[in-house]
């Protein structure tokens, strides 16, 4: 058991759950109109935490295969055999389970509901299902990261409404172009074992039209909270000068692009996305804000 735990971080994914978890933080704050509640937020910031970790360790439990025939991954524990798939699966479960009652019980039922779907979607949909078999696979199975900040959102209101249909949809277009630009500079790893992540299967230039047309609809998706009543103008200001550094630094991605390029554009797109649910949660503090 304590070698098993001393091998848990790691395989949690601690980096990724950190913007799972923000941007979790963030559909709570914009909810809660600038002044949440601190028993709820605590409990979304510790239930996503949860069960993000818990969906990861599933992943790695079940991907071990894929983790073993890719040089990026191939040192990780289960991957190289240093504990067993079955009990970080088991793990993983567990920490879900806990994450969905936990909702349940501090804050209310359609919280831990969209808590359970996003690592129903992300383990089953993602994983299981279409990972090994669509370049589609992030497009449809990505919608697992965009739950967090719905999940905040019900936690205060108790219901999905539009300001947090609003936010999923924003990470669901934002998934493909950021993990496109990755699969860029992962193709050679994903062509070994098999997995169709579009940058291993299309070319370059494919894979940049791509990216770009996504993120010029994000460009014009910052201005749907002005024309819909529940963002302002700093949102829409400040999401479409981000919007345009995101394209000007993915454009060199079809033509030759370094790997420090496409790195650059990769690690912008992660600041983008953080930054932009920071502008949106605490732009109703900010005194012009009507």
């Amino acid at each position: 058991m304590a070698a098993l735990a001393r091998y848990l971080f790691p395989l949690a994914k601690p980096r990724i759950v950190l913007l799972v978890v923000f941007v979790a933080a963030a559909g709570v704050w914009k909810a809660a109109g600038g002044q949440p509640d601190p028993p709820t937020m605590f409990a979304v910031i510790v239930a996503v935490t949860v069960a993000a970790a818990g969906s990861n360790l599933i992943n790695q439990g079940l991907e071990a295969d894929i983790d073993a025939g890719m040089r990026r991954t191939r040192a990780r524990a289960v991957a190289s055999r240093q504990v067993s798939a079955v009990a970080v699966i088991a793990a993983g479960l567990i920490l879900v389970a806990a994450a969905v009652v936990g909702l349940a019980v501090t804050t209310n039922l359609l919280a831990a509901l969209l808590t359970l779907s996003a690592a129903a979607v992300y383990v089953l949909v993602y994983t299981v299902v279409l990972k090994r078999r669509s370049w589609n696979n992030i497009v449809i199975g990505g919608a697992a990261g965009a739950f967090p900040p719905l999940i905040g959102a019900a936690a205060v209101t108790g219901q999905v409404d539009p300001v947090g249909l609003y936010m999923f949809a924003f990470i669901f277009f934002w998934t493909p172009p950021h993990f496109w630009t990755l699969s860029l500079l992962l193709r050679n790893d994903y062509a070994a074992v098999g997995i169709p992540m579009l940058g291993a299967v299309a070319s370059p230039r494919d894979t940049a039209v791509q990216v770009l047309l996504y993120v010029v609809l994000l460009t014009g998706l910052v201005w749907l909270p002005v024309a819909a009543g529940y963002g302002g103008l700093t949102f829409a200001a400040v999401g479409t000068l981000l919007s345009v550094y995101w394209l000007r630094a993915s454009w060199p991605l079809g033509n030759g692009a370094t790997a420090g390029q496409t790195l650059s554009a990769y690690k912008f797109s992660l600041l983008y996305l953080a930054l932009i649910f920071l502008v949106l949660a605490v732009e109703p503090m900010l005194p012009w804000y009507a």
